[in-house]
This record gives C-alpha cells, structure tokens and sequence, in this order.
C-alpha cells in the first residue's frame, strides 16, 4: 500500500479526485433538492407530520441497510459501475414521487432513493480514500465535504424557484442534474481495476471504532440540528425569515472552515484538529441553546457550523489512515450505515429530551455524545504515534 502511495502524485486535484468532488457536488444538490422538497409535497396533501417524518427514517434507514449489499456490489463490479448504478437508480426513481399521492408508494419510492443514495455514497468515500495520498487525505475529503455542502445549499435554491411552477419540473430537474454525474464518472474516473477483498466486520469494526463514532456523532448532531432547531426558534418567537437566515450562517461557517481545518489537520495532525474542533463544537453548542437574541444566536450558529461540518471529513479521512486498500470499501460502507443511524436516532431521542425536560436541553444529547468523543481522541493519540 506505501509503495503505491508514494508513487502517487499528492496534489488534491490528481486523477480521479476532481471527479469525485463534482460527484459530491451533485449528490448535495440531489439531497438539498429532494429532501425539503418531498416533505412540501406531503405537507401539501395533508399527510401527517408523524408520516413525513417516517418518509424521512425510511430514506436513512435504506441507506443504512443497503451498505452491505453495496459493499459487496462494489467489489465484485467496481467503483465506476456502482457509482454508475446509484445515479441512474435516483435519477429513474426521484422523478416518481410527485407522479402519484399513494403514501404506501411514496414509502416504497423513498427506499429506493435511499439505496439510490448508497451506492454513490459509499462508493464515492472508498474512491476517495482510494485515489488520494497519505499527505494530503484529510484536505481531499475536505474538498468532498466543501463540494457536498455547496451543492446542499444550492439545492433548495434551485428547487424553489421551479416548485411554485410544477414539482414534477423540480423533481425533473434534479434527475436530469443526478443523470449528468454519469458522464463525469465515465470521463473523470480512471478505468482501473480495483481489488476489493472481503473484510471481518468485527475486525474492521475494532481498527475504525474512533471514525465510526465520529460519524454517529455528526449524524447525530447535524439531523438533530436540522430537524428539531427550527422547531425550537419558532417556539422561542423568532420568524421563519430569522430561522432561514441563521441556517444560512450555519451554512457558511462549515463552507468557510473546511478547507482550512482539514489543511491543518494533514500538517498538525489529524487528531489535535478534530480534538480542538470538538471542544469549539461543544461550547457552540450549549452557547446556541442558552443564546437569547438573535445577534448571540446567529454568531453560534456560524461556530457550531465552522466546527461540526470538519467532523465528517476528518472521520473519514482517519479510515484511509486505519486500513489497506483492499479493505476500503468495507470501511466505507461501514462508516456510512453508522452515519446513517445517527442520522436517524438524533431527533427522534432528542425530542424525547425535550418532552422529558425542556426545550432548551435540545442539544443535551449531543453535547454529551461530543463530551464522550473527545475521550475516544485523547485515547486514540499515543496509538496513532506508535504507529
């Protein structure tokens, strides 16, 4: 594995890497397009919030559930092919969903998507991992994280300005713009084989227990965020323009510090950057909940995001640090289905807090998942300097 990744070029634009920031950037349009989006459409024909919310787990759970078969599809056809194959089954399936009102459909449609979502997700970290160098493999899934996280913004922008014109038209579009990562894969990735072996879960499971964690713990944090936080203004008396506008800050925080913190995490090391963002992550956090005007809210809200949205990325990278290349796609699998259930278990246990207690112990949950992680990393440094 260090022959070959010396002799690797380790700029993050190298072969194959441009390519899969775009993928990343049409798989955040894709998300930040659909998802608000199919939750508008079942609003609109009255379907019970309870529902759409389940429409939303089912789209996680898919996700989380379909990795194993993924990771076994991968290996046996490889990256260009089941990249390929998650993007035309989104782009056939996504397009469905405002063609009929049946909630049972809409169920079966949304599982779809969320395999859809697997496969180029998964298939896209391994490649990641896979086609960078040592030096430079936190800025790399940086740069992925940057591109998603643009993408995701632009999604909703996008699809509201044709929605009001037709929802089949937004939804349309999006397939169309999900169908043209086809031809980037086809052109930008190289057509090489790549060996994948089958993996012990268990063992994968011990070396990635850091990055795994941190994955549930981002998953966790970031649902919880998006779901449960306007919930929470609104009851605080702010408008949905004041509500829009902190996620707007949100937002940029996480575009502005990416690139930055992943940088310095492969020139000081990966764990003393995540150590240090964890620590900022948690004080934003318990600042957002105590915060009582808007000016302390929105400042918060661009830490919590500056903080947070390095997490990922930085996980991420430390699965290339942990494991062969022949081992990627099970990492990657793995670290995606465990995001996926953070994914689904943070708002369902943090509005239980909140019933429980109060609304403000919102982000009790996550503070504590955080205040754990930091433990996990303090343990974790003087194994990765012996190695």
């Amino acid at each position: 594995m260090q022959e070959i990744s010396s002799k690797a070029s380790t700029s993050p634009f190298s072969t194959g890497l441009p390519a899969l920031y775009i993928i990343g950037f049409i798989s955040g349009i894709s998300m930040g397009l659909f998802t608000p989006f199919i939750s508008t459409l079942m609003a609109q024909y009255q379907v019970n919030d309870i529902l759409i919310g389940a429409n939303s787990t089912v789209f996680f759970l898919a996700i989380a559930l379909g990795t194993p078969l993924v990771a076994k599809i991968l290996r046996q056809v490889g990256l260009r092919q089941t990249m390929t194959l998650g993007l035309v089954l989104m782009a056939l399936s996504a397009p469905l969903f405002p063609m009929t009102t049946q909630v049972s459909l809409w169920f079966v449609i949304r599982a779809i998507m969320g395999i859809a979502c697997c496969f180029y997700f998964v298939s896209g970290q391994t490649a990641l991992n896979y086609f960078c160098h040592e030096s430079n493999r936190a800025i790399v899934n940086g740069l992925y994280a940057l591109s998603f996280s643009v993408g995701f913004g632009l999604g909703p922008v996008i699809g509201s300005a044709l929605y009001n014109v037709s929802p089949k038209l937004t939804f349309f579009l999006g397939s169309i713009l999900v169908l043209s990562g086809v031809v980037v894969v086809w052109i930008g990735l190289p057509n090489k084989s790549v060996n994948f072996q089958p993996s012990s879960r268990k063992g994968i499971f011990k070396k990635l227990t850091l990055s795994l964690y941190g994955a549930f713990a981002f998953g966790f944090a970031e649902s919880t965020l998006v779901s449960l936080y306007p919930v929470y203004l609104l009851q605080e008396k702010y408008s949905v323009e004041q509500i829009g506008y902190t996620f707007s800050v949100f937002v940029l925080g996480g575009l502005l510090a990416t690139v930055p913190v992943t940088h310095f995490a492969d020139r000081f090391g990966k764990l003393k950057i995540l150590l240090i963002s964890v620590c900022i992550l948690i004080f934003s956090f318990l600042s957002l909940s105590l915060a009582e005007n808007s000016m302390t809210i929105h400042i918060f809200a661009f830490t919590t995001g500056a903080s947070l949205t390095p997490v990922f990325p930085l996980a991420l990278a430390l699965i290339g640090d942990k494991l062969t290349r022949n081992e990627l796609s099970s990492g990657s699998a793995l670290f995606t289905a465990i995001y996926s259930f953070g994914c689904t278990a943070g708002p369902i246990l943090s509005s239980v807090v909140m019933q429980i207690f109060d609304n403000r112990y919102i982000f009790s949950l996550v503070v504590l998942l955080f205040l754990l992680f930091i433990i996990q990393i303090v343990k974790e440094q003087p194994k990765m300097k012996s190695n």
